[in-house]
């Protein structure tokens, strides 16, 4: 954590910029700022894309501020916006792609991670594209993800199947997650029941949503809320999270929170274990990123709000992306737990030990081939 429970000025100038991306309400910057540093921030937190989007409105609406960007900053953030925006385009496309030749053996392809999420932002191709995670489901509703494989397979693509929860599949420059199981379904207990539920929810598909006019679905409203806080969560006790992860939160609870009946979605919430994390997450969805709720009902007090996003901005615990092994990741998971122990026990309420040692199991296993 920082020295400090505080949020510095340039995190500080940072959350005030999602806000007017994510509500479209200007107000003018206060403080000096060192926006070398929060366009660095935006960068490494995974919001390039609106943070420029509110740097327009406050230009457009010419807003006093106390300081503004100098041009040359300006050009910097928007040839990196730039950059955010043709990778999502380019990377929807080969989607589609790949889901049109699924389409033809019969095959609906259900997108439940980053594209789906964007279609609650209010410029959907800011929010920055990284792989495509699907579940494949056939005619009758069966999980369809060996047919999937073999379908691309065919035509040439790599395929690495070699872990029992998705493969990869490698379609040009986009990278395909093609899931068997939503969850950690290893773990058994709560991730079980979590993935049942997700699959009972989508039955046989034929009241699925489409994205945006495309062959590709999208998971029923409580299913995929459910699904954002259990994968937020996995993320924030294993390997850190980013504002990124809050931004979802925000845009989809904003976008969501008429359709849903909270008292039955806290139900579901204690019942799968996350109700302790909702609450951080609402918490700073209205706190912090100035989201309207319009049930009161809704818990929104979390006294963990802010040490979760000082624990974004300030952890050093990814375990991925180092180039120094799987022992190395291992490890270092184990590290995290406990460093960060308060996650497990004041957010999560879980057994930190007994997550560790599922999670290292997961890894023990990792490479064998599906049953």
């Amino acid at each position: 954590m920082c020295n400090n429970i505080t949020i510095d000025n340039s995190a500080s100038t940072l959350l005030q910029l999602l806000r007017i991306a994510i509500n479209g309400q200007v107000c003018g910057i206060i403080n000096k700022v060192d926006w070398l540093n929060v366009m660095k921030l935006a960068q490494k937190q995974g919001v390039r894309g609106l943070t420029y989007e509110a740097l327009e409105r406050l230009r457009q609406e010419d807003t006093d501020c106390v300081c503004f960007p100098e041009r040359m900053m300006l050009i910097q953030w928007y040839t990196q916006t730039v950059f955010v925006e043709k990778t999502f385009k380019q990377h929807f496309e080969l989607a589609k792609d790949v889901t049109r030749l699924w389409k033809l053996h019969d095959i609906k392809t259900i997108v439940f991670k980053g594209l789906a999420h964007s279609r609650y932002y209010p410029k959907p191709e800011h929010r920055e594209f990284g792989d495509f995670d699907c579940y494949l489901i056939d005619a009758d509703g069966n999980c369809a993800y060996k047919q999937g494989n073999e379908i691309v397979r065919e035509k040439g693509l790599m395929v690495d199947d070699g872990w029992y929860k998705h493969s990869h599949i490698a379609y040009k420059k986009l990278t395909i997650e093609n899931h068997q199981f939503f969850t950690s379904v290893r773990h058994g207990g709560t991730d079980w029941a979590l993935y049942q539920y997700m699959v009972e929810a989508i039955g046989d598909g034929n009241q699925l949503e489409r994205l945006n006019g495309t062959d590709i679905y999208v998971l029923p409203i409580v299913a995929e809320g459910l699904f954002m806080l259990y994968h937020s969560l996995s993320h924030f006790l294993v390997e850190g999270i980013n504002l990124r992860h809050f931004v979802d939160w925000a845009c989809w609870i904003k976008t969501n929170q008429d359709k849903l009946d909270w008292s039955d979605f806290y139900s579901l919430c204690k019942r799968f274990r996350l109700d302790g994390f909702v609450d951080v997450l609402n918490t700073i969805a209205v706190k912090y990123l100035g989201v309207e709720l319009h049930d009161k009902s809704i818990f929104v007090d979390s006294e963990f709000a802010e040490r979760t996003i000082e624990s974004a901005l300030c952890d050093d615990s990814s375990i991925y992306n180092r180039c120094k092994g799987q022992w190395y990741q291992r490890l270092h998971v184990i590290g995290n737990a406990f460093r960060y122990s308060w996650k497990y026990r004041d957010v999560a309420h879980y057994s930190m030990i007994g997550y560790v040692w599922q999670f290292v199991y997961g890894f023990l296993r990792r490479k064998e081939k599906n049953d």
